[in-house]
């Protein structure tokens, strides 16, 4: 039961992780890209987010078909919140479309009288819903998602050298020999993320180099803490 527990945390970490990432790619959305070709473009340098299998095997395809839904509807809800767009979400076409003026002035006015005007998503729920990726098909591929992800982390951590781990470090303000754990990791790529963020000002480069930085020194942590 307690590894079902850790499966998950690391599932939604990697969530929260494309979160951030797809948030920098404001102009792809603008422009409008399908699933497939999102999933290609992740796959490859400098993002590397998902490996060279995730559209191969039928099963590893819908892990990364969730993993991915849940980071768009969640940052579907995020922009929505911050009046910043409506993130259309179809497998054909994910685009970002202006909200409608009215429909913003009606949300402001639900936030004052402490209410939420939303409607009905059941894809969203779907999606949000954690349970719906552990529980699809939970006997039969078990240990295929175990190594999913410990292949994803290996594959990440061969293709880096030292000096790459040592400018992460460097890139998010953390020392190894000082000893760093999931979570002070965590808050020290949280701030800086909140610095170089085209949102508050910096860049999507700048922001990516962040994302990277934070991804590569997960599975570096992740892999020598199993050692």
């Amino acid at each position: 039961m307690q590894s079902e527990t850790v499966d998950e945390a690391i599932y939604v970490q990697q969530a929260e992780l494309l979160v951030d990432l797809l948030s920098t790619f404001k102009p792809v959305f603008l422009k409008g890209i399908s699933e497939y070709a999102l999933i290609e473009l992740l796959k490859k340098a400098p993002y590397q987010f998902f490996d060279e299998d995730a559209l191969r095997d039928p099963l590893i395809l819908f892990k990364t078909h969730f993993v991915l839904f849940h980071a768009l509807y969640q940052l579907k809800r995020d922009w929505r919140e911050r009046n910043e767009g409506e993130l259309d979400i179809h497998a054909l076409n994910i685009s970002l479309k202006p909200i409608d003026k009215s429909d913003a002035e009606q949300n402001d006015g639900a936030k004052l009288t402490g209410k939420v005007i939303a409607e009905p998503d059941k894809l969203a729920e779907y999606y949000l819903d954690w349970s719906n990726f552990e529980q699809t098909d939970r006997d039969s591929v078990e240990t295929l998602l175990n190594g999913f992800w410990q292949r994803m982390a290996g594959m990440r951590t061969a293709s880096y050298q030292q000096s790459d781990i040592d400018k992460a470090h460097d890139l998010l303000g953390v020392n190894e020999a000082d000893g760093v754990s999931r979570m002070s990791l965590k808050r020290a790529y949280k701030k800086m993320l909140q610095r170089v963020h085209p949102d508050k000002g910096g860049n999507g480069q700048q922001a990516q180099k962040v994302i990277q930085a934070y991804q590569m020194l997960s599975a570096y942590y992740s892999l020598n803490s199993a050692k």
